[in-house]
């Protein structure tokens, strides 16, 4: 375990004990996007990640995690979405407007987009979301 408490494993969600592997919001993992920082994201969508390379690992087929972290609730008639990994970030450039609950907000560091977060102003977290799962990377001036 790490020194806060969360099981540190590999990119195919192995521990450091032999044949022992674990998933979910227990364990930290090494996240391609930000060069294979020991991360935790505690979320179900990333757990059922965890799960499929877990048991990939386990039969032999190593597989890397490649998921874009994405979140989403709808209450109250509203509804509000997250993509990426914002952890770290530097600045945040918001798009829409505040007060009527209708805007993006674009989280970034060091001149590149790491997270994206909406307000009643669908699709364009999904949007962003393939973008980064393609690979590429989105600039700050992309979205100024």
């Amino acid at each position: 375990m790490d020194s806060r408490g969360f099981i540190t494993v590999n990119k195919m969600m192995q521990t450091n004990a032999d044949g022992v592997f674990a998933g979910g919001d227990v364990v930290v993992f090494p996240f391609l996007p930000r060069n294979n920082k020991k991360v935790n994201i505690p979320h179900w969508q990333m757990a059922h990640v965890h799960g499929r390379v877990a048991a990939l690992s386990m039969m032999g087929r190593a597989a890397d995690i490649k998921t874009v972290p994405y979140f989403w609730s709808a209450m109250f008639g509203k509804t509000i979405r997250y993509a990426g990994y914002g952890d770290g970030f530097d600045d945040v450039i918001i798009q829409g407007d505040l007060d009527e609950l209708r805007f993006v907000a674009f989280y970034t560091r060091n001149e590149e987009v790491v997270a994206v977060a909406s307000m009643n102003y669908d699709p364009i977290v999904s949007r962003v979301a393939e973008v980064l799962a393609s690979g590429k990377t989105i600039k700050k001036r992309d979205v100024e």
